[in-house]
């Protein structure tokens, strides 16, 4: 089995220790002034213009109206955008994978991570008042850098966080629950339309939940209880047997000649860049005689979502309308 977590690197960029506390000084007296008194990203009671937040890292004082956020991680990125926030900073997953909705945006806006590349120097030159994340692996190691520069907010991950967790977190950090409340309703409206709509052909058909591996020569298969999953599931979807054998918070990593794998799926949803295009290989599967063979295939029931990996409501939202589009009318 292969953890779902992007791979890091052994240890986080390191800074040298004069800088941050340069850059530690400065900003603490920037924010001081900025919210009329302060305190430290330790729990302690939170002055007027501030607020403490629960974090992956214990009870964060952050401003109450951030102004200037830098976010480290894409899930954290999409959700400040669905919020109507504008980061002054953001991480470079990759202009391919940033769905189409979140593009233009975040092609404007200033880039300060590669993955465990973290441009500390850059983010300081940005001035944050509050930094934001998910705390994967190559984050959590990076996160007291993060913290002497802004005070920062980390959403909890674990392999087996549900999407949700992400966008929940983003939006109590920077004071925009109210905005997500809205979010939420209009996901659940979508939720309830498209289940109904298509109730009988969603528990007919069986669906399984593919991506093109980063392992050599194989192709990963994902679990119910996997982001694409979970909202497959809340549409009232039957998994196929390939998707329902992978244990919860994990992928299966398989070769490409086993495309039998995936014979009695009914439908296959699978990973696109956000041009249409298969991602990350998995085209050398569909390319395969066996794999053409297959039901799904032959009857073009290929599903293709830009949000496989969903980190906001609008994400999941985006996956329900590619699902949606992929089912016939009148059923």
């Amino acid at each position: 089995m292969t953890s779902v977590t992007p791979p890091a690197r052994d240890a986080s960029p390191s800074v040298p220790r004069r800088l941050l506390t340069t850059l530690a000084a400065v900003l603490a007296t920037t924010l001081l002034a900025a919210c009329g008194g302060g305190s430290s990203g330790d729990g302690t009671k939170a002055t007027p213009g501030t607020r403490t937040v629960a974090t992956a890292h214990g009870k964060v004082t952050v401003p109450t109206r951030p102004l200037r956020i830098v976010s480290v991680h894409a899930w954290s990125t999409e959700s400040l955008f669905d919020l109507g926030l504008k980061p002054v900073g953001v991480e470079d997953s990759g202009a391919t994978y940033v769905p189409p909705r979140y593009l233009k945006r975040w092609k404007a806006t200033a880039k300060v991570t590669s993955g465990a590349d973290i441009d500390y120097e850059k983010i300081a030159s940005l001035k944050p008042d509050l930094i934001v994340g998910v705390d994967v692996p190559y984050l959590s190691k990076a996160y007291k850098n993060l913290a002497a520069i802004a005070p920062t907010a980390f959403a909890s991950y674990s392999e087996t966080s549900t999407w949700t967790r992400f966008p929940d977190a983003t939006a109590r950090f920077v004071n925009r629950e109210a905005q997500l409340a809205a979010l939420k309703k209009t996901y659940e409206s979508r939720i309830a339309e498209v289940s109904g709509a298509y109730r009988a052909k969603l528990a007919d058909a069986r669906w399984d939940v593919i991506q093109g591996g980063f392992d050599n020569g194989n192709y990963w298969i994902y679990s119910t209880a996997s982001p694409v999953g979970d909202i497959l599931g809340k549409l009232g979807v039957k998994f196929a047997k390939a998707t329902t054998s992978v244990a919860a918070g994990n992928n299966k990593s398989v070769s490409y000649e086993r495309a039998d794998l995936l014979k009695d799926a009914d439908y296959i949803i699978y990973y696109t860049n956000n041009d249409g295009s298969p991602a990350n290989n998995i085209q050398k599967l569909f390319d395969l005689k066996a794999f053409k063979e297959l039901p799904a295939a032959k009857d073009k029931h290929l599903v293709g979502t830009s949000d496989f990996l969903p980190g906001s409501y609008s994400d999941a939202m985006g996956v329900i309308a590619d699902v949606e589009k992929a089912l016939p009318t009148g059923s």
